[in-house]
């Protein structure tokens, strides 16, 4: 984002790291930063506090910016009775699950912009999300009208909606018995009456990509045997990749699609999303050997690399929906534009291939561009040899690439997160494993000790990396997507190194953020600046929950370092959500995934001597995703290798919970007992 060099107004936010808070600063209301001190002086003031949340790439909050923050007026109203907070949920998403809380027990909904007014002391009295301005300043009048003349009613109505949020977190931590064999059909049962059997994912609008789901239904797959999981998995990783959620140009997902069919997004694009994918689709490819998830995996570390990685290595946070001051504009082409970068042969193949036309296949006669037919329906059409359509494929990229390269490009959140460049870590250490790749381990190694040596210091994990400075004390999500990628990258590589790291930063998170009366792992360490509500974060979104992720990151420690502890508080934290998992296992698909593996026996694998690497590899390939496989070619200090040989070529040891097989010589007997083993579980 650019900000004007002669602004008529400024604000406190000018001193923000933010790229989402700068874009407020030249608003003329009065924004300032979240902090303890702002509160303090709410209460002696006695005002209102406003809290508006957003992020530097959602579009509404652009919309709700232009039409309420910069209208003069609006300005005024909210200057002269509000405290006015302007919080980035990317960076204080603890701020932001709160408040999210609370919006939706009071209107049933939630979303960006969060807009959410609050007593002196932080408790919410009033919840929304996007508003144009004329219903904007209503809710001014009648909030300020209600503070000053009817105290009491604000008063009566926040408690009500804290003892509300109370409840939902009293709701979340209810224990239930173990998940037990016999209850896992009845989970896919329950999700498989969401697929759309169509255009794949769920069967509903808008379509969020939720990588989590796809990776329960490929341990499915695996362990079953199920054909019709797998055929849903491939449609809908078929249909997500060929839509226009996908850039066919340039790599890379959008946040999610506005309709069932996986058509027109939301234009962002979000690392953590892109992450995910790669993951997903590195491992699909490996289950499968489709040649289009491989290229997926690929074209989307291309987008990364290329768009959202710094000049030290770390990875960005998403780029901007619009453009222009036009959602999606630097994406999509009118037929003209068509016309101006094509030769006529190349124009009648993005008629056919990208589904474009003369009127627009969207809206104000932009096409964007996506692919309803497959390769061989349009060989056939366009009376085409593969080499002629693969010819006028990369001439019509690079023409609109062209295009693209000349229009002014969509606003880049610059700032680093520490949990999202660990799903990067994990990314690349999927690729290098699932498509065998060298070169993208060497990423993950490089990454991983960047990241290391910037955010972990003094004990303590930052969560924010932005123009040479690391802010912002790391929250549970932090700390379990860097262990977990840390674990992955250890599984690929061999080295114990990052295993130890994963350790440190677990045994860290449980002196911090865990409750050890509850067993509850809060999303804030203990140390924080209160909220009215210390949350907890359970349910697998667009994000796995950062708890199901430490528990699976403590079940894989407890294997390495022989910690029973830890195994002990992954299965106490999987009875808190069992209840809700098996009600609604789309929304805990990665509870319901760990939940598999404690209730069959977690499946334990040591690759020991020549060649222990790359069967480890191959195990990775085609075992469910929660076996826990290392590998060593030499003496290991790790405890998991204590006692096993390394000296008679290749030695394979096979575990399943607390029951271990005579360890096998060659990499075929071992997968033939690893998938009696997990066959046999069902």
């Amino acid at each position: 984002m650019t900000l004007s060099s002669n602004p008529e107004y400024t604000n406190n936010l000018i001193h923000a790291s933010s790229p989402y808070l700068l874009q407020h600063a030249h608003n003329p209301v009065n924004w300032e930063e979240w902090s303890p001190g702002l509160w303090q002086r709410a209460r002696t003031e006695n005002k209102m506090v406003l809290v508006s949340i957003g992020y530097s790439a959602c579009h509404w909050c652009h919309v709700m910016e232009k039409e309420c923050f910069e209208d003069v007026q609006s300005a005024e109203m909210m200057n002269n009775w509000f405290i006015n907070v302007k919080v980035d949920r990317e960076e204080r998403p603890d701020v932001d699950m709160v408040y999210m809380d609370a919006c939706q027990l009071m209107t049933g909904k939630g979303g960006w912009p969060l807009n959410v007014f609050c007593l002196p002391d932080g408790r919410p009295v009033y919840a929304g999300t996007y508003f144009p301005n004329t219903a904007w300043q209503q809710v001014l009048l009648k909030l300020n009208a209600m503070w000053t003349s009817d105290r009491e009613k604000a008063l009566e109505y926040a408690e009500k909606v804290q003892a509300g949020m109370k409840q939902m977190s009293l709701v979340e931590h209810a224990r239930t018995a173990a998940t037990k064999r016999a209850d896992l059909p009845a989970l896919y049962e329950t999700m498989s009456a969401g697929f759309d059997w169509d255009e794949g994912g769920p069967d509903r609008a808008p379509k969020f990509p939720l990588p989590n789901n796809y990776e329960l239904l490929l341990d499915h797959y695996i362990c079953t045997g199920n054909a019709e999981t797998l055929d849903f998995v491939n449609l809908t990783l078929i249909k997500m990749a060929n839509g226009g959620i996908y850039d066919q140009l340039r790599g890379g997902f959008c946040r999610y699609s506005t309709d069932k069919f996986w058509f027109a997004p939301h234009f962002e694009k979000m690392l953590y999303d892109n992450a995910q994918l790669i993951s997903l689709y590195a491992r699909a490819f490996a289950v499968t050997e489709s040649p289009l998830y491989k290229d997926i995996v690929n074209e989307c570390l291309l987008f990364c690399n290329n768009e959202l990685k710094d000049a030290t290595g770390l990875y960005y946070s998403a780029l901007d929906a619009d453009s222009e001051g036009v959602e999606g504009r630097y994406y999509v082409f009118t037929w003209n534009e068509l016309q101006q970068a094509l030769n006529s042969d190349e124009l009648e193949f993005a008629r056919i291939a990208y589904s474009c036309t003369e009127k627009g296949n969207w809206e104000h006669g932009f096409n964007i561009l996506h692919k309803r037919l497959a390769p061989l329906q349009i060989l056939e059409q366009l009376n085409l040899d593969v080499h002629s359509y693969h010819a006028l494929m990369r001439s019509i990229k690079a023409k609109l690439l062209v295009m693209q390269e000349n229009r002014n490009r969509p606003g880049l959140d610059y700032k680093t997160i520490t949990s999202w460049n660990g799903l990067m870590i994990k990314a690349l250490a999927d690729a290098a494993v699932f498509l065998g790749d060298e070169k993208y381990l060497s990423e993950a190694e490089k990454l991983a000790d960047k990241l290391w040596d910037t955010q972990w210091k003094n004990d303590t994990l930052w969560r924010i990396y932005s123009k040479g400075k690391s802010s912002v004390d790391g929250f549970l999500e932090d700390y379990a997507h860097l262990a977990e990628g840390l674990l992955r990258l250890y599984s690929a590589s061999g080295n114990a190194k990052y295993a130890g790291q994963a350790l440190l930063l677990v045994e860290n998170t449980i002196k911090r953020f865990r409750d050890p009366e509850t067993g509850v792992f809060y999303f804030t360490p203990a140390d924080a600046d209160p909220l009215v509500i210390r949350k907890t974060d359970l349910s697998d979104d667009v994000m796995n929950s950062s708890t199901s992720i430490m528990a699976d990151v403590m079940q894989q420690l407890a294997v390495l370092y022989g910690k029973p502890a830890m195994q002990d508080m992954a299965a106490e934290l999987q009875t808190m959500v069992r209840q809700q998992m098996t009600k609604y296992p789309a929304w805990y698909s990665n509870w319901a995934r760990l939940a598999h593996a404690t209730a069959t026996g977690l499946l334990q694998i040591e690759c020991m001597g020549e060649n222990a690497g790359k069967a480890a590899e191959q195990l990775r390939r085609k075992l469910p995703s929660t076996a826990v496989i290392s590998f060593t070619t030499e003496t290991s200090a790790l405890p998991v290798f204590e006692g096993k040989n390394t000296e008679s070529g290749l030695r394979i040891y096979i575990c399943l919970g607390q029951t271990c097989l005579e360890p096998v010589d060659t990499l075929e007997k071992a997968m033939e007992l690893a998938f009696d083993l997990v066959s046999a579980a069902e």
